[in-house]
């Protein structure tokens, strides 16, 4: 994808927004586990989790086998270890049909989609805390925030962890206006 144009379709946006995601990752050390996250719940190690297990749950979906999970890597070789065998598991499977999570069948692009709010939410969330930065082009949240708005129903908030979206100034840009719709102050 080149770096001023929309990705293709929500396996492209994947594969770029994990790329800023490890951008991220790399500057997350031992010390900053347990700094807390814009997101009440999680600190930083177990928001980690909380992204390996949508990772794997969304990778096995496409029938991905994934590596068993060593915690003594750093945290951007624990999701490239993980997210890599996911992204071609999907790449294999494609995005048409449904695919099974738990009991639910659900719209094979739709979880392809979640990766991509996942690694760029999250990207965003792990800076937030650590005094990282998340650069990206407008192209790549603005279609992230196409698939949020699809992906996450105003019923669906509550359930997966969502508070209600923020308001924010109209020229905000696409990374703000994304963390917002999710229920994040933007900085």
């Amino acid at each position: 994808m080149a770096p001023d144009l929309a990705p293709a379709d929500e396996l492209d946006s994947a594969e770029a927004t994990l790329g800023v995601l490890r951008q991220v990752l790399r500057g997350i050390g031992p010390d900053d586990l347990d700094k807390q996250t814009p997101c009440r719940k999680f600190d930083v190690a177990a928001l980690s989790d909380h992204l390996m297990n949508s990772i794997t749950a969304i990778g096995e979906a496409a029938g991905a086998e994934l590596p068993q999970r060593n915690s003594a890597d750093s945290l951007d070789d624990q999701v490239g270890a993980a997210a890599g065998p996911a992204l071609a598991a999907w790449r294999r499977r494609g995005l048409d049909g449904t695919v099974m999570i738990g009991p639910n069948e659900v719209p094979a692009k739709m979880m392809a989609g979640i990766l991509s709010i996942e690694f760029l939410v999250h990207a965003w969330d792990f800076a937030a805390s650590t005094g990282g930065t998340v650069s990206v082009p407008d192209a790549l949240p603005d279609y992230v925030l196409g698939l949020a708005r699809t992906i996450i129903t105003p019923q669906g908030r509550s359930n997966v962890g969502f508070d209600d979206a923020v308001d924010v100034a109209a020229d905000a840009g696409a990374l703000d206006r994304l963390i917002a719709f999710t229920g994040r102050q933007p900085a």
